[in-house]
């Protein structure tokens, strides 16, 4: 994070407040009288690199609730999150899996998880998210394709497309061969797409995904409806690199982060790279100017 304000850029755009432990942004260079800190007051020392603890979860989820607080009492426009360990929010107790989990139980809003590589034009929206891969036949449903649409819909909008096309990528392979490779597309899929039509929503498949993610990429289609994260991620990744951020869409407030995690590996190493977070935070303040 302090990575991406270190150019000047950002500053110059917005104006950008921390927020968590002190101790964290001080370890992380962080000094007084540069950016403006909200101290989170936890009174914990700085976990290890590279391992998840429940006191490194604690950290982490005070500094997004305080920053989730900031702006539904209309003190900052916009949150920027960094990466979270999903392990270390589960050590520290949160009972939430995700940033979105979160922000719906704390907002009432049905937001969704928007992933998007704005410079390359390619947005997709999830209708699924932190599941294992096992358990998403049996968790998709109409109404949560139709919900996870009509939000991307709306977000494309929002960026100046007056009449987003969006394209429903199928589960199986093939889009299931007319039921031969599986029966989800018959069963919920298709009627889905009949009910975002219904609903004034431009959505058309199910498509296979590699030929949704092709037809999208050549400018076919404004987004793409994907049933599970990696099905988004995948394409997405392989097109822009670290240049993918996260978009909550639905909610209140702006809210955005690189589309990367946490990086263990390379933690306290000075190795980070701070594109996705500068690409994040542009996309908040392109965000804030159209609310």
């Amino acid at each position: 994070m302090l990575g991406a304000l270190r150019g000047g850029s950002l500053a110059r755009a917005c104006r950008p407040v921390l927020v968590g432990e002190a101790s964290v942004w001080h370890r992380a260079g962080w000094r007084p009288g540069a950016i403006p800190l909200r101290d989170t007051g936890l009174g914990l020392r700085p976990p290890a690199y590279g391992r998840a603890d429940a006191a490194g979860g604690a950290m982490s989820f005070a500094a997004v609730a305080e920053a989730v607080r900031l702006a539904a009492r209309g003190l900052a426009d916009a949150v920027v999150t960094a990466p979270i360990s999903k392990e270390a929010w589960a050590l520290a107790g949160v009972p939430y899996r995700d940033h979105t989990e979160y922000l719906r139980s704390a907002t009432g809003a049905d937001a969704q998880m928007i992933l998007a590589a704005p410079q390359r034009g390619l947005w997709c929206v999830l209708a699924t998210r932190h599941i294992p891969l096992a358990g998403v036949p049996s968790a998709l449903s109409g109404a949560k394709v139709l919900s996870a649409a009509r939000v991307l819909w709306e977000a494309l909008r929002k960026t100046g497309v007056k009449r987003p096309r969006l394209v429903l990528c199928g589960l199986n392979p093939h889009a299931g061969e007319g039921g031969l490779l599986g029966h989800e597309e018959r069963r919920v899929l298709i009627p889905a797409v009949r009910s975002a039509r219904r609903a004034g929503v431009d959505l058309s498949g199910p498509l296979p995904a590699d030929a949704a993610w092709r037809h999208h990429a050549a400018g076919g289609c404004y987004g793409l409806v994907c049933l599970y994260h990696d099905q988004a991620m995948i394409g997405l990744k392989a097109a822009a690199g670290l240049g993918v951020v996260n978009w909550t869409a639905g909610l209140p407030f702006v809210r955005v982060s690189p589309g990367h995690g946490t990086g263990p590996d390379i933690a306290g190493r000075g190795l980070a790279d701070p594109s996705a977070t500068l690409e994040a935070s542009s996309l908040a303040v392109r965000l804030c100017a159209v609310r």
